[in-house]
């Protein structure tokens, strides 16, 4: 066997082992440690997780729920410890497809893993945690957070940020990205955000060339025949695009921020589903966030200046980067979100409604025609020693 089909054979093989581990886990529910649904959280359950006396939680009630690519409830707690009146909760996915998604790409590991790395002073503003427990056997993964819903202002992909919120949301980034930059925790305990095995890779061409490789969705008149052609890249030299990131300095990075990703109060910027954080160059999020967050005119005026600003913040924390290398650096990264738009509509209303969808691309369309962002990653990749200044 090829050492390419023995990748995909193992790529196969993981799916296979992951969707049987979640049949089990929810055929068996017994000695689980970490509840499969919200009406599995008891008032004994939480005070055994919590570590407090059965007695100081009086009642657990769950007020509304919901389940997407995890399983989401609000729950009313009455006790005598420092838990607030109302939280919110994540749990697997009602879903078994989507169980098993969230399994072999471990997004419950790594939101676990990324509540973890902030302990109790995180450098962004995120939801407080009160817990945040995996059971490794069967991969179930539980988070009581702060529940936000009477502060906090919520928005969607289809709305924008303001040019303050836009320098908010990328200063806050900085912050982010330099408490974690070149850490040697990325050889500890986070390990587990830095790494992705063979089949995990291959797996992802698969998926990418299934989503990608003929685009045929609701977006398809949108996407100019260039792009269509150029995205091939994402699968037939993903081992190149990984290796010429992995050469740049990495940092512990959100991976999805997008606006239905982000709370406000009051004007500062806050971050939530942290299923898709790794260890990877900060900059992928600040051309995430500005491609997904602004009309394509003004994201095209203003951009530049947020780079800056981002390179100056980081030198701020005592991370010093070079400015014109970070602006070729994020032309090329903007092919990131424009992956993630594209595939999420060729997906279909299962994963985005259309209208939601629709926006992410036409913005990430908008964005790589601007900067030639395809051209600008096969430049880096075909001689990452002669970066165009752009």
């Amino acid at each position: 066997m090829t050492p390419a089909l023995l990748i995909t054979a193992q790529s196969i093989g993981l799916v296979t082992t992951e969707a049987f581990r979640a049949l089990a886990d929810r055929a068996i529910g017994f000695g689980a440690k970490v509840p499969l649904n919200e009406k599995e959280v008891s008032a004994s359950w939480l005070a055994d997780a919590l570590g407090v006396p059965r007695t100081a939680i009086e009642s657990v009630t769950v007020v509304d729920a919901h389940s997407g690519t995890a399983n989401r409830a609000r729950l009313a707690v009455k006790s005598d410890t420092h838990l607030p009146d109302s939280l919110f909760l994540k749990l697997p996915p009602r879903n078994y497809l989507q169980h098993v998604l969230m399994n072999v790409f471990r997004l419950g590991t790594k939101e676990v893993l990324a509540y973890g790395a902030f302990g109790d002073d995180p450098p962004v503003r995120t939801p407080r945690c009160y817990l945040a427990v995996e059971d490794t056997l069967r991969r179930r993964n539980v988070l009581l957070l702060e529940d936000l819903s009477a502060t906090a202002e919520f928005r969607t992909v289809v709305d924008a940020v303001t040019v303050a919120e836009a320098e908010a949301v990328v200063d806050a980034l900085a912050g982010l990205h330099a408490r974690f930059w070149n850490t040697d925790r990325f050889d500890g305990d986070l390990w587990e955000l830095a790494q992705r095995s063979p089949a995990e890779i291959r797996l992802g061409d698969l998926i990418r060339r299934k989503f990608i490789g003929t685009i045929t969705g609701h977006t398809a008149g949108i996407i100019p025949d260039d792009q269509k052609r150029d995205c091939r890249i994402f699968f037939e030299r993903s081992a190149d695009i990984d290796a010429f990131w992995a050469s740049q300095p990495r940092t512990l990075i959100h991976g999805d921020t997008h606006l239905g990703n982000l709370f406000f109060e009051e004007g500062r910027p806050g971050f939530l589903d942290w299923q898709v954080a790794m260890a990877w160059p900060g900059i992928r999020d600040i051309a995430y966030f500005v491609t997904a967050s602004l009309e394509a005119d003004e994201a095209r005026r203003i951009e530049r200046e947020l780079v800056r600003r981002y390179v100056t913040r980081l030198g701020d924390h005592g991370v010093d980067t070079d400015g014109d290398h970070m602006w070729t650096l994020y032309r090329a990264a903007i092919t990131e979100p424009w992956l993630a738009f594209v595939c999420t509509a060729e997906a279909g209303e299962r994963m985005q409604s259309f209208e939601i969808s629709r926006v992410g691309v036409e913005r990430a369309v908008a964005a790589v025609e601007a900067h030639d962002s395809f051209t600008v990653l096969r430049s880096l990749i075909d001689a990452p020693s002669s970066i165009p200044a752009g």
